[in-house]
């Protein structure tokens, strides 16, 4: 008889343990031109290879070359292509054998690796990956939407963070963004940047509102409109708006702020799996952009308060469990219609 840990049970009460998105596998600095490297996500062995000759290009492969099962993660980049360190067969970045030194047969269609949909987004490698097994390799239902004062060059990069390993269920992120109530009591104290240090006498009223996007099935998010109090004082020309966005089940985020009269900030965070046999243990990063004409000290602000609240939801997540039919107030409402279109990501046997 097996016995089961607490963590086990905590996986189990969830519909499913791992969800269909974009993935994060590497940032611009990690993987540079004519770089290569391995990693895993789902069972999933794989390998990234970033083009000499053309690095906006990458390719994602199955891990072992489908000739004779060598690791593709110890072979080189030459030009587009990857080449095997055992056979040197080489593999374009959508699959396909491009050359094989010894042979004089024409190479036909069928010899090719299977090909992984893969972006650089923003200067994070993301690759596809479906929560239906049988569709892995298939064309994403959808795509990373960029940020288009980033790609005009009026939004420069300010900077990275990894936190390391967090232990979520990634639907949990999604479910946070309509939990309106938890807002007063986890994140209703002003702390000081990067810290869970809460600064004395300032408290934060919020008012969140959860949306679908109205473009794109596969996106929601929620806006939430805060203002500060000093000993109970309200203080009114310190309300701001923050706009969260989920790209797909919450793999990739995008959170959105505007300094007035200077521009806007916006920070990337993702959540990768990354513990072979543990879906629950995600690697948390972030990379964030501001406007040129946004202080460096505004900026650092802004991204350390957001992680300075996230800290709080980081504890509950590692140790809560799923509630399929949760006992909900009226005022909570917003947490189901959130739950419905949250549904589209779980494969359909499950």
């Amino acid at each position: 008889m097996v016995m089961q840990t607490a963590e086990d049970r905590q996986v189990e009460s969830y519909p499913a343990a791992f969800l269909g998105g974009w993935y994060a596998f590497a940032h611009d600095e990690e993987l540079k031109p004519g770089g290569v490297m391995g990693f895993e996500i789902d069972g999933e062995e794989l390998v990234a290879f970033r083009s000499a000759k053309n690095p906006g290009e990458v390719g994602v492969l199955d891990r072992h070359c489908p000739h004779l099962g060598a690791d593709l993660a110890g072979g080189k980049v030459h030009g587009d292509c990857l080449e095997c360190p055992f056979h040197k067969w080489q593999f374009g970045t959508d699959g396909q054998v491009t050359s094989i030194p010894y042979t004089k047969s024409a190479l036909r269609p069928g010899l090719k690796a299977r090909r992984w949909f893969a972006t650089n987004f923003h200067g994070v490698y993301c690759v596809y990956i479906d929560g239906d097994k049988a569709r892995r390799g298939e064309p994403p239902p959808y795509e990373l939407r960029r940020f288009p004062g980033i790609d005009a060059g009026n939004m420069v990069f300010r900077g990275r963070r990894d936190a390391g390993l967090v232990r979520l269920h990634i639907a949990e992120l999604a479910e946070n963004s309509a939990d309106v109530a938890h807002f007063k009591y986890l994140h209703g104290h002003m702390t000081v940047p990067f810290t869970t240090v809460r600064v004395p006498g300032i408290t934060i009223d919020h008012e969140v509102l959860w949306f679908r996007d109205p473009e794109q099935s596969q996106f929601a998010g929620f806006r939430d409109t805060a203002m500060l109090r000093l000993f109970g004082r309200t203080l009114e020309f310190t309300t701001a708006t923050a706009e969260v966005r989920f790209f797909g089940p919450g793999s990739v985020m995008q959170f959105g702020f505007t300094v007035p009269d200077l521009g806007e900030l916006v920070l990337f965070q993702t959540h990768t799996p990354t513990v072979p046999g543990d879906p629950m243990m995600h690697r948390v990063r972030f990379r964030w952009f501001a406007d040129k004409k946004v202080p460096r000290a505004i900026v650092s602000y802004v991204v350390g308060s957001w992680m300075s609240q996230l800290s709080a939801d980081i504890g509950i997540w590692a140790k809560k469990k799923y509630r399929d039919k949760p006992m909900l107030m009226p005022e909570e409402n917003q947490l189901l219609e959130m739950r419905r279109w949250y549904r589209q990501f779980y494969a359909p046997a499950q």
